[in-house]
């Protein structure tokens, strides 16, 4: 917690005692707040209302059986209903730390106020952003560097950029030094739009960078004048499309931008590497767990999880791997053209020897300009993207001259698989936007 100017930390602990709800009262009726910020560990952030409506596997499944029925204003009483007593303790403990955290409230009035996460006075006592991750990606002198060329490159005196998903916005910050004369920077999470904020006053940008709480997608081009000249974005995971990058790309760039702005990124090309892990992918004894867990058979589960390859985010070392084919360029997409988010591809692999394939290094080229390229290929300078290994259950026995092919499809998640043996697209398991996965 970081205090304000006026009080101790004794007396901020006190005044939050006195003001919360008595949550041993049976009659004491709560409910989520829709509009409050969860952040995870690997520094994703979502609000409560999208969080139950796309189930998370990643927090508890206590928590989750209390949050649910906090949709709709309910009683503690009806919360514990059926619940054994030391489960009743345990459920108004969770409910104190929830009201704390400003995820539930009690109180209609208390919706607005809660969902004020951003930073009061010098970054206030409610930061819920992952600094340390956002500093990470600043000390990426990669990034950083090819970033800052791109932009000096691309920017000219006058121009009006849109930084898309702006975080701490050192991007506009790159864009107001090359010379731009104003700079949107789009972020959608409010605790962050204050901190950039702030550093535009600190950094005496204020006047150039002009920083919008809000999705690029609920903006129109009325929200922005003069229309931007040119965007630039970062929003790539490290399986590239994995932060929609190609759908906040083309929405912005036919709604938001003017005619023939330059976009950094212009475009970006998948690569995959096959090779042989010897590595036996067997999820059936997480799925058994499950069995016993909820009492009902998953045969079926098991079944699938046997014809379809699991998603793996690790760092690849290909000197540690027998590489089973050269590296192949899977899908190149060029935004200034592109008219079609979601695509269907086939690659084939020709093996480099007799043996056996069980898995595929997927990683990225990002073309910020004509002249800077950026990727998280393994045989690259370290960045902090890791690769995506997508790990087939059974090994594909493979011969030189005999090629294979390879279906990967994007609608939004990546889906892989080989057409001979599946005739129908099955999801990769384990998405790493997640934003959202479905239970």
């Amino acid at each position: 917690m970081v205090l304000n100017d006026t009080e101790t930390e004794t007396e901020q602990v006190s005044h939050a005692a006195e003001a919360a709800p008595d949550f041993e009262n049976p009659e004491t009726r709560l409910r989520i707040n829709p509009e409050t910020y969860l952040k995870f560990e690997d520094g994703e952030m979502v609000t409560m209302q999208h969080l139950l409506a796309n189930a998370s596997v990643r927090i508890k499944y206590d928590i989750m059986l209390i949050l649910y029925p906090m949709v709709n204003w309910v009683t503690v009483a009806e919360l514990c209903e059926g619940w054994p007593p030391e489960d009743q303790a345990k459920i108004k403990e969770h409910l104190a730390m929830m009201y704390r955290a400003k995820l539930v409230v009690t109180d209609e009035s208390e919706i607005a106020t809660a969902s004020q996460s951003g930073l009061p006075k010098r970054l206030g006592d409610n930061i819920t952003i992952n600094i340390e991750n956002h500093v990470h990606m600043l000390q990426d002198t990669v990034r950083m560097a090819s970033y800052q060329r791109a932009i000096q490159n691309q920017v000219n005196d006058g121009d009006v950029v849109l930084d898309l998903g702006a975080g701490t916005g050192i991007l506009s910050f790159f864009a107001a030094r090359a010379g731009a004369s104003r700079v949107y920077a789009i972020e959608k999470r409010p605790d962050i739009v204050n901190l950039s904020t702030q550093l535009a006053i600190d950094n005496n940008l204020q006047d150039v960078v002009v920083n919008i709480e809000s999705s690029s997608q609920s903006l129109d081009a009325t929200d922005l004048d003069p229309r931007p000249t040119v965007m630039v974005s970062e929003i790539i995971g490290n399986a590239v499309l994995d932060e929609h990058i190609i759908e906040f790309t083309l929405d912005a760039r036919d709604r938001l931008l003017a005619p023939g702005a330059t976009l950094i990124p212009f475009a970006l090309d998948l690569l995959a590497v096959p090779f042989y892990s010897g590595q036996v992918i067997n999820m059936t004894q997480d799925v058994a767990e499950l069995e016993a867990m909820y009492g009902f058979n998953f045969d079926l589960i098991k079944t699938v999880l046997d014809q379809k390859p699991r998603m793996q985010l690790r760092e690849f070392n290909p000197d540690n791997a027998l590489l089973m084919g050269k590296p192949i360029e899977v899908i190149n997409l060029d935004f200034r053209t592109l008219t079609e988010s979601h695509f269907e591809t086939h690659f084939e692999v020709d093996p480099l020897e007799d043996g056996f394939i069980d898995s595929y290094c997927l990683y990225f080229r990002v073309h910020l300009d004509e002249q800077t390229i950026l990727t998280n290929s393994p045989w690259a300078p370290k960045t902090h993207w890791t690769q995506v290994i997508y790990a087939f259950p059974n090994r594909r026995a493979v011969k030189v001259g005999e090629p294979l092919t390879v279906t990967l499809k994007y609608d939004g998640s990546f889906h892989m698989w080989y057409p001979d043996e599946w005739e129908t697209a099955t999801p990769a398991s384990e998405q790493t936007d997640q934003d959202h996965q479905d239970d």
